[in-house]
């Protein structure tokens, strides 16, 4: 069941899917893809901590040009998904980024990620692998995800309410 997760990968979620099909059974169908899609991409295969991934700025159909998604701006900064979207065919695998570098094309030295608990809360430096301790004040003041782990629909949720609050 488990499907190949390559660095690079850009994958398709479907924004008009029902948000409580929690147990991820309705598949992604071909009548679906002239739909309103977000999309994303793999940065890295974090193991047991999820997939590090980027999501664009861009919604379309599944058509939606390859060049056109890499070429948008970020929606978030990167984050943690957990790759059963794409394992129970809600979401799909639509592309390759060509020749994928993740320090080249993601930016993976500029990546910070908040993660820890209480007074032990950490960003961790993806180019050094460093970790610095930060305080409650800092915390507050730092625009950097924490390290949780999206569930797909949470996800799709999620875009959906930035979208709506965009100001343009």
């Amino acid at each position: 069941m488990k499907k190949k997760i390559n660095e690079g990968d850009i994958f398709c979620i479907p924004l008009f899917m029902p948000k409580d099909d929690w147990d991820l059974k309705l598949n992604l169908e071909e009548k679906d893809y002239d739909k309103t899609f977000a999309f994303g991409r793999v940065i890295e295969d974090g193991g047991g901590s999820g997939i590090l991934v980027e999501i664009f700025n861009i919604t379309g159909n599944i058509y939606t040009q390859t060049a056109d998604i890499i070429n948008s701006p970020l929606l978030f900064k990167p984050l943690y998904i957990f790759w059963i979207g794409i394992m129970k065919k809600r979401w799909k695998i639509i592309a390759q980024t060509p020749n994928y570098n993740k320090q080249r094309d993601s930016n993976f030295s500029d990546i910070r990620i908040i993660f820890g608990i209480d007074d032990n809360v950490r960003v961790l430096n993806y180019g050094t692998n460093e970790e610095t301790k930060i305080t409650e004040e800092e915390e507050e003041t730092l625009d950097y995800e924490y390290a949780v782990t999206w569930f797909p629909i949470d996800l799709e949720e999620r875009i959906i309410e930035k979208n709506e609050n965009r100001t343009e």
